[in-house]
């Protein structure tokens, strides 16, 4: 019986000892946990920033390729197979676009020209032009100039005749009409095939408009009476 009653005596003290050391693993957490807590939670963080930047950069990369996508071309071996083209060819017309003809000069100018394969045939090949005329006499303000023209609106300039066949391009004057009759033209082709340039250079002769000439007034003459 005393043995029961000393192990009965001791009890409050045990328990009393096990809730001190229950409390000291997991009521009040130590340094090192709280810094080992707030690592995670950094590193969590971290991780989570990245990720968002990871999803935004793939969205921009996504956006970018579906605004330009890649234009798929041939090997060079299979290109060298094809006509394909290998430069310009500028047509006997080209000069200045009249487009009343009643106007004394000429209201533009107009290119004819073609791509051309290895063997210098004409070949129509799909692609964008872009002309440029300066009027080098003007030296203050060369350029006259500048007209675009996409491949949509180039495939309906074809026109062919007789061993001719060639791209009209019509320029009309933009804001600026020459004050010299002698224009450097420089055209340039981009291939859509092969996306390469090819570029040419001429010198043309326009008309220039007229300029109003002012005849002299005179006074009718007046009688005086005698």
């Amino acid at each position: 019986m005393s043995s029961i009653r000393t192990i009965a005596s001791f009890a409050p003290t045990i328990g009393l000892s096990l809730l001190l050391i229950a409390t000291g693993c997991g009521g009040s957490p130590s340094t090192a946990n709280i810094e080992l807590r707030k690592e995670k939670q950094a590193l969590a963080a971290r991780v989570a920033e990245l990720e968002t930047k990871s999803a935004a950069d793939q969205r921009v990369i996504e956006s970018l390729r579906d605004s330009r996508p890649t234009i798929p071309t041939l090997p060079p071996d299979r290109l060298a197979r094809l006509f394909t083209t290998t430069g310009l060819e500028l047509g006997r017309l080209t000069g200045g676009l009249d487009t009343d003809g009643k106007k004394t000069g000429d209201e533009g100018v107009k290119v004819y020209i073609a791509p051309i394969d290895n063997e210098g045939q004409p070949i129509k090949m799909s692609g964008s032009f872009t002309v440029e005329a300066f009027d080098l006499a003007d030296t203050a303000s060369p350029l006259v100039g500048t007209w675009a023209f996409d491949v949509a609106s180039v495939r309906k300039k074809w026109r062919g005749s007789f061993l001719d066949y060639n791209y009209v391009l019509d320029c009309p004057w933009q804001e600026k009409v020459p004050t010299h009759d002698e224009l450097t033209l420089k055209i340039t082709f981009v291939d859509e095939l092969t996306q390469a340039p090819f570029k040419i250079q001429t010198v043309v002769k326009v008309k220039l408009p007229t300029a109003p000439t002012t005849q002299p007034t005179t006074a009718p003459a007046t009688k005086t009476g005698g």
